[in-house]
């Protein structure tokens, strides 16, 4: 099988994108994927060998995308690139963020992009099937729509976060622009869909009643195996993932209390693990070098190792009202990395959030709703070893019931080999009439 992702992000086991998809095509070792991507990075996985790249910046100097070179593109062969996009963004004004994102979508509708390259690309890999993750970026897709028109296969898209919903809180009139012609985007992609798998219950139920397209749950998958280690001196605390949305902010308050705790011993520390571009401000405050500490990402494999090596593994959501919105159907995917780490997790944010509530429900985490409840509950992990293990055996048994990377891997074979088998029939019918 032919299988080509479309996407945003390099497929990188470093970012959270690339992640995901490395965690659902290990379950085609025999397939042969590629992948047209629209960032200006260089991939980092040890799954895809052929890409085709079309960035902002090739848009800008009248590139007109490039098939990269087929090769193993591993984490060693990138580690410090310095992506020139990435560090534009990150010096945008708060203020002017939406709009440079509204600019983005002018750039990519004036430029042209349809070019010969892109459909050669396709038409020599020959996909049997699509798969196009559904983005707040709409130009995505475009690109997306585009290469369906040429390869004539099936589509399979998956939505992560609300990048639909009206339920919004944002003063800016290019966000809301932005936001409409998104919404019009996701209805045409979606109404080419053979399937769109959604993260929650929440946001299938919600998106069955706005969609016509089959759409199915996909939680990332893992292995989970029975662990049985000493609690450290200190306590390791570890957090790995997006700083954005506030997120930083809650793991500020956590550092504070930690410092509250070390006042006469070292008893418990925080490290945190992010690709998240922070001013020094920021850094400051989640870097003490005493009770929290800021590292640079890791591969996927050395960040199971840090997992390894702690005892309460964090997840947080914001609870400010406009990031509250944008997550509320989310299932952060570091969540089932916590789940299979051996540690206790610890969960803060809001309880009507999709993944703080799925935790709740199940009792497989320490959750903390209201940030005044924070500082009692991490005095009880750093005073109690054995909530601690208890709360990991929890995690490790919610991870086995409905997480197991074999199980998922055979649903997903299923369904995409299902929807290429049905393609091809259709298509066969189709030339028998004619």
């Amino acid at each position: 099988m032919n299988i080509l992702v479309v996407s945003y992000e390099a497929w990188r086991d470093t970012n959270n994108g690339g992640n995901v998809l490395s965690n659902i095509f290990c379950a085609f070792p025999e397939a042969n994927i590629a992948q047209v991507y629209c960032s200006g990075e260089l991939p980092a996985n040890s799954i895809c060998r052929k890409y085709f790249q079309i960035s902002d910046i090739m848009l800008l100097k009248s590139q007109k995308g490039c098939a990269l070179e087929e090769k193993n593109y591993g984490i060693e062969n990138n580690k410090d690139l310095v992506v020139v996009e990435n560090s534009i963004k990150n010096n945008i004004p708060k203020f002017l963020k939406e709009a440079s994102l509204l600019a983005r979508e002018i750039l990519w509708s004036i430029f042209k992009w349809k070019t010969e390259a892109l459909e050669k690309f396709v038409s020599e890999f020959e996909p049997d099937v699509i798969f196009a993750p559904c983005y707040s970026y709409f130009h995505v897709s475009k690109v997306a729509l585009h290469i369906k028109s040429i390869a004539k296969c099936p589509i399979i898209s998956y939505i992560s976060d609300d990048n639909y919903s009206i339920k919004q809180f944002n003063f800016y009139p290019s966000f809301w622009i932005n936001r409409l012609f998104t919404r019009k985007w996701i209805r045409k992609l979606f109404s080419e869909c053979s399937l769109v798998y959604t993260m929650t219950e929440m946001q299938k139920t919600e998106y069955e009643a706005l969609f016509h397209s089959p759409m199915k749950v996909l939680c990332k998958s893992a292995f989970f195996t029975e662990n049985s280690k000493e609690t450290g001196i200190p306590i390791r605390f570890i957090y790995a993932g997006g700083l954005y949305l506030n997120r930083w902010k809650v793991l500020e308050e956590l550092s504070v209390i930690l410092d509250n705790i070390n006042q006469t011993q070292i008893k418990a520390q925080l490290h945190i693990f992010s690709a998240t571009k922070l001013s020094k401000r920021k850094i400051i405050k989640l870097n003490d070098g005493r009770n929290s500490f800021l590292h640079d990402p890791v591969s996927y494999d050395e960040l199971i190792k840090e997992y390894k090596n702690s005892d309460v593994a964090i997840h947080v959501e914001s609870f400010d009202l406009k990031n509250r919105l944008i997550t509320r159907l989310s299932f952060s995917t570091k969540i089932i990395d916590c789940m299979s780490s051996g540690c206790a997790i610890l969960a803060i944010g809001p309880s009507s959030q999709a993944g703080i509530a799925y935790l709740k429900e199940n009792d497989a985490a320490v959750c903390v709703n209201d940030l005044k409840n924070l500082e009692s509950s991490v005095y009880k992990l750093v005073d109690s070893s054995d909530l601690i293990n208890e709360y990991s055996q929890k995690a490790l048994r919610l991870g086995q019931k409905n997480h197991v990377r074999t199980d998922i891997e055979k649903e997903i074979r299923h369904d995409f080999y299902d929807i290429v088998e049905d393609s091809f029939c259709r298509f066969s019918k189709n030339i028998k009439k004619f």
